[in-house]
């Protein structure tokens, strides 16, 4: 049976939450008194990342020297090479942003995935936001990953799906996976609403359990666990 990987980005393939981070930065913190409000539900994402948008004053050059200082999450580069080697849809699937999602992959030496997130857009020495993707009954998210989920399966009937995440923007995608990879505040609300997980570090975590589970083999594992050794 095919597999297919969905993963978040912020706090997930990247070590640190980068659009919280970014905003944090450029607005000189005044993002923060959103967060509560969005996880309370007050704000939706959209709301919150439109309100975020508009408090950033920095120029192309100044946001992506900032983005220079985060790394990826151990072990997704030899991920990716392991899912690639087995033909497995590796899809990256965030409410951030896919202009620093594209740029602190590309950094990294990885290219060719395919990326669903909102987009950000420079302009007048600010960012704008916008959703190009449609979300059909979630009125919580700029870019529903579990409506995502569900458009993939319409395609692809027989296919099982691994979700990996780490925060609440990852709630949606939980009801639409059959494997949750989850940590942070993603293991808190699988435990709040009983659905069943697997704690994971890093993506040699992912990989091996994967593989344990039958979702991958272990072909192409050798090379992915060279940078464990």
């Amino acid at each position: 049976m095919k597999t297919a990987v969905f993963c978040d980005f912020d706090g997930t393939i990247a070590r640190r939450d980068i659009g919280y981070h970014l905003f944090h930065h450029f607005s000189g913190g005044r993002n923060d008194e959103l967060v509560p409000r969005w996880k309370s539900g007050q704000l939706t994402t959209r709301d919150c990342l439109l309100q975020e948008a508009a408090m950033v004053t920095a120029t192309p050059r100044e946001i992506y020297r900032f983005l220079d200082g985060f790394e990826l999450n151990r072990g997704f580069a030899e991920f990716v090479q392991l899912c690639q080697s087995q033909k497995t849809d590796l899809i990256v699937t965030s409410d951030g942003l896919e202009f620093y999602i594209r740029y602190v992959l590309k950094r990294h030496g990885i290219s060719g995935l395919l990326v669903l997130a909102n987009v950000g857009k420079f302009h007048g020495g600010g960012l704008t936001v916008e959703f190009p993707y449609d979300n059909k009954s979630c009125d919580r998210c700029g870019n529903c990953k579990g409506e995502r989920i569900r458009e993939y399966r319409s395609g692809n009937t027989s296919t099982r799906i691994v979700f990996v995440g780490d925060g609440y923007s990852d709630a949606c995608a939980t009801g639409e996976a059959d494997l949750i990879f989850a940590k942070k505040d993603l293991v808190e609300y699988c435990r709040e609403n009983n659905i069943g997980f697997v704690e994971y570090d890093d993506f040699f975590d992912v990989a091996r359990h994967m593989i344990e589970q039958g979702y991958l083999t272990a072909r192409g594992l050798k090379q992915a666990n060279g940078a464990n050794q």
